[in-house]
């Protein structure tokens, strides 16, 4: 599959409007909803069993009162971020997890729809966002704030925007376990 294909599956489901979803990012301060073309964050490696640094995409969850030099107070030195994988990014590097074309499909659809709650679709923007991108919640992270001296955000997302990935963070983080639900546990 390639990544226009991924992007048209992606936005034909979404229930996202595109247009609403990023506002002007010049002089806002450093907060939540900014996205970053290049922030240091860490990656874990499976092969060596140890993180390491890399630069990716970044989408700031931390609110910008917690983040201001002039609020001086203890615990203000690292931003809550969550990397961006954009959609070409995404189709190189895991189209071979998938079983077939169609499997990879059904996950872009469920995706798009809000059904796979670990994963929330950015719909296109600026610079490495061109055909969108996927925010992977169960890889939040934290950076020094100093990664984000003198860096200007490619994006920001409108009021609609943040609402929609802040419903999706919620959803994530704080649904009932199944386990609890069901009585039983989880095999």
């Amino acid at each position: 599959m390639t990544a226009t294909e991924a992007h048209q599956i992606l936005s034909h489901h979404s229930p996202l409007y595109p247009g609403k979803f990023f506002g002007a990012s010049v002089k806002l301060s450093l907060g939540a909803g900014l996205i970053y073309e290049t922030v240091r964050c860490p990656q874990f490696d499976l092969a060596d069993r140890l993180f390491s640094t890399v630069e990716s995409p970044a989408y700031v969850l931390t609110h910008e009162c917690d983040l201001d030099p002039n609020n001086d107070r203890i615990f203000n030195e690292y931003v809550t971020i969550c990397p961006l994988i954009p959609i070409d990014s995404f189709i190189a590097e895991f189209e071979s997890q998938f079983d077939d074309p169609v499997s990879m499909r059904n996950f872009l659809v469920a995706t798009a729809r809000r059904e796979v709650n670990r994963v929330v679709y950015i719909p296109p923007g600026p610079g490495p966002l061109g055909l969108g991108a996927l925010l992977y919640l169960n890889n939040l992270a934290s950076t020094h704030i100093s990664e984000f001296a003198g860096a200007n955000p490619l994006a920001a997302v409108s009021a609609y925007g943040l609402q929609s990935v802040d419903h999706a963070l919620a959803n994530h983080l704080q649904r009932p376990k199944v386990d609890r639900l069901s009585g039983g546990k989880l095999s």
